[in-house]
This record gives C-alpha cells, sequence and structure tokens, in this order.
C-alpha cells in the first residue's frame, strides 16, 4: 500500500502537535508509555481522555489517506476469520474483514504502526490494507468473534499496570540512590571538618 511506511505514532504525535490537539507533554508521556509498557501510542491518548477515538481516527483517515470502517457493519469472511490466530487479533486489536489472494483486509485500531503492519505481512506473508476503525467498535467485534477476549484484554491490561509500576519503582529507586549518594557524602563531608587551606 503506498504511503504505509509514513504511518507511525512519531508522525501522528508531530501531526497532533502542529494542530494543538493534545498537548505535547502528554504526547511526550504517551509515547514513553508505549516504549517502556507496550501500551499502543493511540490507546493511551484515548484511554487518558485526551483525544476522543473519533477525533482521532478522522486525523489519522485526513493525514495518512486511509478510508475508514466500522467493523460490526461488515460481513467478515470465513477466509479472514482463518487468516491470522486470535493472538495476533488480541495483541493489534485488529480485526480480519476479507481476503483477496494474498490481500487481507483489516480494520485496525485507528492506527497500526507501519513497523507493525510490516511485521504482520511479514509473518503471515500477506499484503495488509488497513481500513481505520475504532479502538472500542474493533474490541466489540473481537469479543462476538472469540469469547475469550474480554479475558485475555483484563489480564493484558493488569500486565501493563504492573510493568508501569515496576518500571516507576524502578525509576523512583535510582532517583532515591542518587539523593542516598549525595546524603552520604555531606555526612561525610560533616564529619571530616572545615576543610583546611
Amino acid at each position: 500500500m503506498k504511503g504505509v511506511d509514513k504511518i507511525t505514532a512519531v508522525r501522528l504525535a508531530e501531526i497532533l502537535t502542529e494542530r494543538a490537539v493534545v498537548s505535547s507533554e502528554v504526547i511526550t508521556d504517551a509515547l514513553y508509555a508505549q516504549d517502556k509498557n507496550g501500551e499502543p501510542f493511540v490507546q493511551v491518548l484515548v484511554n487518558g481522555g485526551h483525544i476522543t477515538e473519533w477525533d482521532l481516527a478522522k486525523l489519522v483517515t485526513e493525514n495518512f489517506n486511509l478510508p475508514f470502517l466500522m467493523a460490526s457493519n461488515y460481513q467478515i469472511s470465513d477466509a479472514a476469520k482463518a487468516k491470522f490466530s486470535k493472538e495476533v487479533l488480541f495483541q493489534y486489536t485488529m480485526v480480519p474483514l476479507d481476503v483477496f489472494d494474498d490481500i487481507v483486509c483489516v480494520a485496525m485500531p485507528v492506527m497500526l504502526t507501519f513497523e507493525e503492519i510490516h511485521k504482520i505481512q511479514k509473518a503471515h506473508e500477506c499484503v495488509l490494507f488497513p481500513y481505520v476503525g475504532l479502538i472500542s467498535e474493533n474490541k466489540k467485534v473481537l469479543s462476538d468473534l472469540h469469547k475469550d477476549y474480554p479475558e485475555w484484554a483484563s489480564a493484558e491490561q493488569k500486565r501493563r499496570e504492573e510493568a508501569a509500576k515496576q518500571f516507576s519503582a524502578k525509576q523512583s529507586g535510582d532517583w532515591m540512590s542518587i539523593f542516598d549518594a549525595g546524603e552520604e557524602a555531606i555526612q561525610a563531608t560533616i564529619k571530616k571538618g572545615p576543610s583546611k587551606k
């Protein structure tokens, strides 16, 4: 698909910043959360209430020239259902729609990055044709297709929260060790007394 290599979280972050839709601090935190906890950038923004998924989907369709589709309005083909394992669909919150030779149409959760699209294409020897979908819509359709999706999503959310806590504790611990080292140096200087020149 032409221009698919431009679909990146960083490019979307630039667009959001240029349009002053979301503050640069929130964008930085969302990119950081994606990098450290694996939570998709767009989901961090939506879950945090910084932008609606509708507004985000509109920005993605306009700026990346991608079509929009509500997954529940599409009659999903059996070939599409069989194309990917449920683990892949769950991991990317992606809904398979149809298969045409080696082209697979999918509804992505607002946005999958070029790296994610490339990884899926390589692993499944296909070409993805992504439609922009809504995160909540894709979750609903995945729950209808796979009854164990809600349980998986809940466990995944807990895993991400735990990873975020551990990372935060480590960061806090790193700062505390700096402060502790500084305190020890000050105490050592006090015990030695004033330096003589």
